[in-house]
């Protein structure tokens, strides 16, 4: 029952976030800001994510969902614990209003699927472009599937290949 109330109260959200800001396909080379959503749920390799951020040459920003935890993992990071969430696990007042503020150029979320708090993450930052793993709230314009096993670098090598692939006009 709860479950199907975050989904509604999430689809109402999205929808309002998306009217809101305007979308537009860039170029890897465009892109200056970067907003990385992922979740503790998956293998995290922090020094290979790192690596990664330096590698790209862009202002990355992770955000990391650790719902389960009461402390945060990492310093460098923005991280969700158990009192960023809300009753529907999803992100609080606070939580969601800090994130409105921020704008980035592109937001990948490389978390779970059925993640409803990445979602509301995805949703919340202002950027032209969103890139996920699926679409089942309307959050993302970019669709990359993750292949099996997943592995979030390959992952993230994976957007930045097809992003390469936008021309610009």
């Amino acid at each position: 029952m709860l479950t199907k109330l975050a989904e509604i109260s999430l689809k109402s959200q999205v929808a309002k976030d998306n009217s809101a800001t305007p979308k537009q396909f860039l170029p890897w080379d465009k892109i200056q800001k970067v907003a990385l959503v992922i979740s503790k749920d998956q293998t995290i390799n922090k020094s290979a994510i790192d690596k990664f951020i330096a590698d790209s040459q862009k202002h990355v920003e992770v955000f990391f969902i650790e719902l389960h935890s009461k402390e945060k993992s990492y310093g460098d990071w923005k991280c969700f614990t158990k009192k960023d969430k809300s009753l529907l696990n999803l992100p609080k007042k606070p939580a969601a209003d800090e994130i409105s503020s921020k704008k980035f150029d592109l937001v990948i979320n490389a978390a779970t699927q059925f993640n409803l708090f990445a979602s509301a993450i995805t949703s919340r930052i202002k950027a032209p472009i969103k890139c996920g793993q699926n679409n089942d709230n309307n959050e993302v314009q970019l669709i990359i599937q993750k292949t099996e096993p997943f592995n979030l670098i390959n992952y993230l090598n994976d957007v930045v290949k097809y992003l390469k692939m936008i021309k610009d006009k």
